[in-house]
């Protein structure tokens, strides 16, 4: 059974999640986050130093999350598939991810989930293998989130319209990179 402080930080990541995938990190506050928490502003520095602290650890949170769900895929398709789900559908971790890379103040300019994004990296490159698996797993990589990034929101298309256009040009890369081996 967790404990009242255990209980309390993880309501704190739980909301600061939420808060940080509507806005950027300079554009949330300790205020805002300890009211969605019910907690006194105060409160939140005994489980985080700093506000930039938490915001890692809530990119690093929702980065767990795909990991997790990428682990069950067992074939180079249905990984791809989950992580285009998970990106597009629970989109959490993408927006995190996005308003990371478009603030250009952020001094560390390191996504702070380098682990989590080189795991599922090793995912791709052990499911393609093969004399160039590491170079078109990085290939791959890079095209997903190309593709998520140039159709996620296109005016007057739902998700599922969205996330089957992606799906279907993933699906053609994979034909491709396949053909390549």
């Amino acid at each position: 059974m967790k404990t009242k402080g255990e209980l309390t930080k993880q309501n704190i990541l739980k909301e600061s999640i939420k808060l940080f995938s509507k806005q950027s990190f300079k554009n949330v506050t300790i205020r805002q986050i300890a009211k969605a928490a019910g907690i006194s502003p105060a409160s939140i520095y005994k489980y985080y130093d700093t506000q930039e602290d938490l915001y890692y650890a809530a990119m690093q949170s929702a980065s767990q999350e795909l990991i997790n769900v990428l682990q069950t895929a067992e074939t180079l398709e249905a990984l791809v598939k989950t992580y285009l789900h998970h990106m597009l559908i629970s989109e959490v971790l993408f927006e995190i991810m996005t308003y990371f890379s478009l603030d250009k103040e952020n001094e560390k300019n390191i996504l702070p989930i380098s682990n989590e994004i080189n795991y599922f990296l090793d995912l791709l490159e052990n499911m393609i293998a093969g004399e160039n698996a590491k170079i078109e797993a990085q290939l791959l990589f890079s095209t997903l989130n190309g593709l998520i990034i140039s159709y996620k929101k296109i005016p007057d298309r739902n998700d599922e319209t969205n996330f089957d256009a992606i799906q279907r040009l993933a699906d053609y890369y994979i034909m491709q990179l396949k053909k390549r081996l």
